[in-house]
């Protein structure tokens, strides 16, 4: 579930990084890249802390609707610290109707102390993206949420098929950019570190990658189990859980460290050192 954008905004002022952008695909897609990642957790407060002792500055929003959440808040771009603190009020909510395919392992991953969910790939019309997924074969929800009083709006397009780390879509409006300059100034502070990418571990890194890759309209590059996802880079390695397992940072010598059950490390530690 995707956090409200208007809550979510930033510290200060920064350059946009600078990526690489594979040229195969992307404008039939709709320019795909890396939104945001849902690491469910116990508490939100709890997991704040955990991130900004790591060195990633957090802050948690108020409740809403059975529903809590925070973020570490890079720039468009964020890592949403997401719990459940009425149950009741949640599931019948709009967002909690939303999660209802989700919810089981959600509830496992908070009973384990928590995890990350599922990640989130910002595209240029989520209504034009479901239709081409569908025309694939795919099944995809369409939802558009609107919080009274709130002038962001944002629709999402939600695969009800595929693996359980498979992504969902989001446009927003107005675009994400004109919310980080004009609705979320003064709040964003990466820290001395940025997102590089995500790890996921699945018994098959190669056909893990190819699926993605195709998902997205994004050809994959030198190697063989990472799709260049713009602003934030998915990494595959071999292993049972089928599931998000770490955040790759980059910048400023980033911790290597577990908060509420999601890895923390350098993306070095999946790519090797930089080559000089």
């Amino acid at each position: 579930m995707s956090a409200q954008p208007a809550t979510e905004s930033p510290e200060f002022e920064i350059e946009q990084p600078k990526f690489e952008q594979p040229d195969l695909g992307q404008q039939e897609f709709g320019q795909p890249e890396f939104d945001h990642l849902v690491h469910c957790v116990p508490d939100v407060e709890s997991a704040v802390r955990g991130y900004t002792e790591a060195g990633l500055p957090a802050h948690a929003n108020p409740e809403y609707l059975g529903y809590r959440n925070g973020a570490w808040r890079l720039d468009a771009r964020y890592i949403e610290l997401s719990s459940i603190v009425n149950r009741l009020v949640f599931l019948d909510s709009p967002y909690g109707r939303a999660m209802r395919d989700w919810q089981p392992r959600a509830d496992e991953l908070v009973a384990r102390g928590g995890g990350a969910l599922v990640f989130c790939v910002h595209v240029t019309d989520a209504g034009a993206t479901a239709e081409r997924l569908r025309a694939r074969g795919h099944g995809v929800e369409l939802l558009t949420f609107a919080r009274e009083g709130s002038p962001v709006s944002f629709r999402e397009a939600i695969l009800t098929d595929g693996p359980p780390w498979a992504p969902f879509f989001v446009t927003y409006e107005p675009d994400r950019q004109t919310i980080l300059a004009k609705y979320s100034a003064g709040r964003v502070n990466r820290g001395p570190h940025d997102l590089a990418g995500i790890l996921i571990e699945t018994p098959d890194p190669r056909a893990s990658a190819d699926w993605l890759g195709e998902l997205l309209g994004i050809p994959l590059g030198a190697s063989p189990t990472v799709v260049p996802l713009p602003l934030g880079q998915v990494h595959f390695t071999e292993g049972p859980a089928d599931a998000i397992t770490a955040l790759l940072l980059s910048g400023g010598g980033p911790p290597t460290t577990v908060i509420n059950g999601l890895a923390v490390r350098p993306v070095e530690s999946v790519t090797g050192p930089a080559q000089t």
